[in-house]
């Protein structure tokens, strides 16, 4: 038995000690020791001398990536490398942790089925109101054959988003079929960008993040939805460093500039909300991301900053 299949059996077990490991995996006493010896000192088990402790799986993989980008001796390829081998485990170790999950050690997990399963995950546990929406979506033929009803309910959700953003593959870029999706796309205030191999459908919204039960699918029909602050922050950097890779599909517009273009005309912020279709208090948001942006205290002054900048054209895109 290899070390990554007895740390399953132990997550979902929960041996207190290495003799009751041993008689769980049917291993040799000798071995069983020697093994969790090589499972504390990478980090996946803890405890002293014949006792063993548990380490959540999405703390150790946020732990042992930021441990890796500290070695500055490796290069940025290295680096992605070494991310995309921990997350790319981490369906299946998060998968036998929840079958022994006990009230001490929780983490929300939650698995989904079926031909919408990566959409129906995200409108169940996603945050509708606020945020930002991280995907990776390397096959979107799904959308194009989705009902409008279905289009519309996505489309006003993310509407209420702070911002979203996607990583679409290049291969559609030019497509006409997917046109009038990137249209839909953007008209929701969605920003996409484009790269040449997508390693896998996921997504990160706040502390919630989704993955398939098979990491490379791009259509996947089973899904894992976990809430855990650690590993949603190792994904949002991993999605941070393919979305630096990736090509913007049109020029980016900041998520308040239809809010100030119509406040420029007179509107207030609450009339100007809801006509681009999201509530004031998303409106009130965006505006105060723009003022930390401008690094201005006032209406009047983020007015005459952002005025300077659209009369010169300037864009301030990531």
């Amino acid at each position: 038995m290899n070390d990554e299949s007895l740390l399953a059996l132990a997550y979902r077990g929960r041996p207190a000690t290495i003799d009751e490991l041993a008689t769980l995996s049917h291993l040799p006493l000798a071995d069983a020791r020697v093994a969790v010896t090589r499972l504390r000192a990478r980090g996946q088990l803890g405890g002293h001398d014949g006792h063993i402790t548990y380490v959540n799986p999405g703390d150790w993989a946020a732990e042992t990536v930021a441990a890796r980008a500290g070695d500055l001796r490796r290069t940025a390829r290295d680096l992605l490398g070494e991310i995309e081998r921990v997350v790319a485990d981490l369906p299946r170790m998060i998968d036998h942790w929840s079958i022994g999950q006990t009230s001490a050690d929780p983490m929300p997990v939650v698995t989904r089925h079926g031909p919408r399963a990566s959409e129906d995950v995200w409108f169940e546990f996603g945050r509708r109101d606020a945020g930002t929406l991280d995907a990776v979506l390397p096959d979107i033929s799904r959308f194009l054959t989705s009902p409008h009803e279905r289009v519309t309910r996505f489309s006003e959700a993310f509407r209420r988003k702070d911002a979203v953003r996607v990583i679409l593959p290049t291969t559609i870029a030019k497509d006409p079929v997917v046109q009038p999706l990137l249209v839909a796309f953007t008209a929701a205030g969605m920003e996409y960008r484009f790269l040449d191999d997508p390693p896998s459908w996921f997504w990160v919204d706040g502390e919630q993040l989704a993955i398939p039960f098979e990491w490379g699918e791009g259509r996947p029909t089973s899904v894992i939805s976990v809430r855990n602050a650690a590993l949603a922050g190792m994904i949002s950097a991993y999605f941070a460093s393919l979305w630096r890779r990736a090509t913007p599909g049109v020029p980016t517009t900041e998520p308040w500039t239809p809010l100030l273009s119509l406040m420029r005309t007179g509107m207030t912020l609450d009339t100007a909300s809801r006509q681009i279709g999201v509530n004031p208090r998303t409106g009130r948001r965006r505006v105060a991301q723009a003022m930390t942006h401008y690094g201005v205290s006032t209406l009047f002054a983020l007015g005459m900053a952002w005025a300077a900048d659209a009369d010169a054209g300037v864009s301030h895109a990531p």
